[in-house]
């Protein structure tokens, strides 16, 4: 860091990714959040319960987490620490700052929410209700102190951001190394507690039973982002480049609390994706009775249609001196008695179905098969008189 450290234009470095990262998450996230919503008001139609507005009100804490670390981007998040100068860094670490409460907050909403969601579910046994207020509590607990370590840790709370002042602040290394081993511990113990009550519940296939396993422990996915975001802010602590690799870690950062959300929000998927299979299955049932119904339509015979080639076209022409032309002779038919055993029997027309898998003709006479209906379940001879 140097008075005259050259700043490119921001954001840069990694600042960059802290940028693209800041703006695209919280969309993807808010589609999983509406999803939720969706499922629980008009598939389940129900009113919304603690839960529920603990979602909604962390989903406002990670736009606002977003937004604040868009905008520390602009003030040094991500650059090397050669291309600091002392204005820029004092603004680095306000930003960072403001942006660590509510990424403490962010972290709040969505392991409660998966808590009071194990509760409403699983909540008439005994054993498993304590477990789940002693894991709120210890949740809840560290996360107050990292709050309030992240705003008092310094005596002035200004000397946080302005380094020259006098006063003194806390160990901020074992503050966030002990912090991030309390966020990896409490997302592991959230991600476990459910399978200890859905694996001693009978289900009519394994399947069944694995799929409502996933579905619960989501929150294993936000735990090893936050394995991985932990890792990262370790090493940033202890090397001499740390405002280039803090980009790295807030980069995880808003992927921790974003992935941990949708988890929140997945784990009440299973009305919308039964809902959802179903739906799929009576799509395929249906197209495949089109399919078969339209596999079971006639196709017209080479015979018939040759026929209707070789067939002569008699039209009126009239020609200047020339007598009229002569009018086509009559088809020839086959005549034979009509058999019937309905009121039309004697009478001199009548009318017999033949009924044909294939709506193939078979083998009779040429025009005797000349019309036939587009399903191919009844062929209709031509009126005889007898």
């Amino acid at each position: 860091m140097s008075a005259n450290a050259v700043v490119p234009e921001l954001p840069a470095e990694m600042g960059v990714h802290v940028w693209r990262t800041a703006v695209v998450m919280p969309f993807i996230t808010f589609a999983f959040v509406a999803a939720r919503f969706y499922c629980r008001t008009y598939i389940i139609r129900r009113s919304w319960t603690i839960d529920d507005y603990v979602v909604a009100a962390t989903m406002v804490s990670i736009i606002i987490h977003a937004v604040l670390m868009a905008q520390a981007t602009y003030h040094g998040m991500g650059l090397h620490i050669w291309q600091f100068t002392p204005e820029l860094n004092s603004e680095y670490y306000l930003w960072i700052g403001i942006s660590s409460e509510f990424y403490v907050l962010s972290l709040a909403g969505f392991k409660s929410s998966l808590i009071l969601l194990y509760l409403q579910i699983f909540g008439v046994n005994n054993k498993f209700r304590i477990a789940c207020y002693i894991t709120l509590f210890y949740t809840l607990g560290y996360l107050t102190c990292n709050a309030l370590t992240e705003f008092l840790g310094c005596n002035p709370i200004a000397k946080k951001w302005i380094m020259n002042l006098p006063g003194h602040c806390i160990n901020s290394v074992a503050a966030n190394i002990a912090y991030g081993a309390g966020h990896m511990t409490s997302d592991l113990i959230i991600g476990i507690l459910p399978l200890t009550m859905v694996w001693r519940l009978q289900f009519p296939t394994t399947k069944q039973k694995i799929g409502l396993s996933l579905a619960l422990s989501s929150g294993l996915f936000a735990w090893a982002v936050a394995c991985v975001r932990w890792a990262i802010s370790t090493y940033n602590m202890l090397t001499y480049d740390r405002p280039w690799w803090a980009g790295i870690s807030f980069t995880f950062s808003i992927l921790e609390v974003n992935t941990g959300l949708i988890c929140a929000c997945a784990a009440t998927f299973s009305p919308l994706f039964n809902v959802f299979t179903s739906r799929v299955k009576t799509w395929k049932s249906r197209a495949s009775v089109s399919w078969h119904s339209s596999a079971r339509k006639p196709s017209i015979s080479w015979l018939g249609s040759r026929n209707e080639k070789e067939q002569p076209t008699w039209r009126h022409m009239s020609l200047p001196c020339a007598p009229p032309p002569p009018m086509p002779p009559p088809a020839a038919h086959t005549l034979r008695p009509a058999v019937s055993n309905d009121s039309l029997e004697g009478s001199e027309i009548s009318m017999e179905p033949i009924v044909s898998s294939n709506a193939m003709p078979s083998a009779k006479s040429e025009d005797e098969f000349a019309h036939y209906d587009l399903q191919g379940l009844q062929a209709l001879h031509p009126d005889r008189i007898v």
